[in-house]
């Protein structure tokens, strides 16, 4: 279809009575309206009849139907090389279709992320996470916009907002990539734009204490977040582990790190009650006096700024995210050991290529298949893309409960391409990235050579492919999600759609 839309090939009709029926689909019978008129063109039974038919497509029913469908044809003098032709299309269909008006619910919706991800892609981002679509974790998606060179802003108390939301920053190197893909799309605008987290990212800070700290905006000091906001204590620190105080201890001129600040508020928080109310407050008509931000000021300056390792540890912590950098980046130096190829560099590769990978688990699917064994996809997240492993029995028996624990994993198998831009890797085994003492020898994993897992069947969609009927891998996109490697239709109309 897409060949013939794109003038690429010319469109095949397989009787001239069908030309018009297939003529808006280049040819290629793709909705369930199609299908009935070609069965009412062909044996003159009558849409409603042929919608009766059209349902029993690809059922224990179907028998039947093709009967009819084959003696009305004939019947009609079509030749039984047409009939064959077109009855292959017909039970063909019966395993995926749908009908027009679904068709272009999700295609209206894919065009116009597609378009406002090219054209305004901070917007479309900070949209996408306002309003998840549950396809993928939040942390792949903010990954898609760090990979695009969207920079992310952790949340504020003074510029956080109830929604994520765009906000005009000052170009920073480091924070631009080239696209690889899509060249010429203007993706950052040379960085004028950036993605502010809200307040409400942060977990275990209650609904109304996010309302109360939106509505004592803008504050100048510690002592101002707690009169105006009145955080428990607890939320006051995980305020501060996650760095949503960091403003107000810079312009606060203090010499305590976020580190001595979290310490100082952890040991408050751990502390019992004393029984007394807050601190005292100006009365109506009375105004503070100019002291600055005394709490932040009297905290001792004793320990270093947290490391990029802890930051991500903290903001995992306190938002499920990893904000400030890729959980992977922590672990370069064992990945480089391992000589894992990149998800965007899988595409380079032939298939069959043994290969060592490694990322954070994004999903993990045990779809049902048809001979009853049970098949394992695991989508990978290495910071430059995803890409989906699948393993068959033996790699399941080699890896254990590897395969469903861990967040961080080691992959070892071979490549198996599905497609010009579709490729997975057919795993052998896995392991948990965190335990670097079960991990293989780096110097002699690669050139093993393991013997690629078998399908537990002959049915194409029991050979490794992921689930749906996807591709295998998202490499060398600006993002994990894309159209040809989504969970779904649904995966298509958010972050994935191009």
């Amino acid at each position: 279809y897409l060949d013939a839309r794109h003038g690429w090939s010319t469109p095949v009709y397989p009787h001239p009575d069908l030309q018009e029926i297939l003529a808006e689909t280049r040819g290629v019978a793709v909705y369930h309206e199609q299908i009935m008129r070609i069965m009412d063109r062909m044996t003159g039974c009558g849409l409603g009849q042929a919608d009766v038919w059209r349902r029993l497509l690809g059922s224990p029913g179907e028998e039947p139907v093709e009967t009819a469908f084959r003696d009305g044809a004939r019947a009609r003098g079509f030749s039984p090389d047409v009939v064959d032709s077109v009855w292959q299309t017909l039970h063909a269909f019966g395993s995926f279709g749908f009908c027009k008006a679904h068709g272009v619910a999700f295609a209206v919706p894919t065009y116009q992320s597609a378009w406002l991800k090219t054209h305004h892609p901070e917007a479309f981002m900070a949209g996408v996470w306002e309003h998840d679509p549950g396809m993928y974790p939040a942390r792949l998606l903010v990954g898609e916009a760090r990979r695009m060179g969207i920079p992310v802003l952790g949340p504020d108390v003074n510029r956080s907002g109830e929604h994520h939301r765009v906000e005009a920053v000052t170009p920073r190197p480091g924070t631009m990539v080239s696209g690889d893909l899509d060249a010429g799309i203007p993706h950052t605008q040379d960085g004028a734009w950036g993605i502010r987290m809200s307040l409400a990212t942060i977990t275990g800070i209650s609904a109304a204490e996010v309302e109360r700290l939106l509505a004592g905006q803008p504050y100048a000091t510690l002592a101002e977040v707690r009169v105006r906001a009145r955080p428990s204590r607890r939320s006051l620190q995980r305020l501060a582990t996650a760095g949503a105080l960091d403003g107000l201890l810079r312009g606060a001129g203090a010499r305590a790190s976020r580190t001595d600040v979290v310490r100082f508020l952890t040991e408050r928080a751990e502390q019992p009650a004393s029984g007394r109310g807050g601190r005292a407050q100006p009365g109506e008509g009375q105004l503070a006096l100019p002291l600055g931000d005394v709490d932040l000021t009297s905290v001792p300056a004793r320990l270093p700024e947290p490391t990029s390792q802890e930051r991500v540890r903290a903001e995992m912590e306190t938002m499920n995210i990893e904000v400030s950098a890729h959980l992977m980046d922590s672990h370069s130096e064992l990945v480089r050991a391992y000589r894992a190829t990149r998800a965007e560099d899988l595409l380079g590769l032939r298939s069959g290529s043994e290969v060592v990978v490694a990322g954070v688990r994004v999903s993990t699917m045990t779809p049902p298949m048809r001979s009853g064994r049970r098949v394992v996809f695991i989508s990978l997240d290495d910071g430059s893309g995803a890409v989906d492993c699948t393993f068959f029995d033996e790699a399941q028996e080699a890896s254990g409960e590897v395969l469903f624990a861990p967040t961080l994993l080691l992959v070892h198998g071979h490549t198996r391409r599905t497609g010009p831009r579709g490729i997975g890797i057919q795993a052998a085994r896995a392991w948990d990235l965190s335990r670097p003492e079960t991990l293989p020898d780096p110097r002699t994993l690669l050139g093993s050579r393991p013997s690629p897992s078998r399908a537990p069947g002959r049915r194409g969609s029991e050979t490794g492919s992921s689930p749906a009927g996807r591709t295998c891998s998202r490499a060398g996109s600006h993002g994990a999600p894309r159209a040809e490697a989504g969970h779904g239709a649904a995966a298509r109309e958010g972050a994935g759609s191009r």
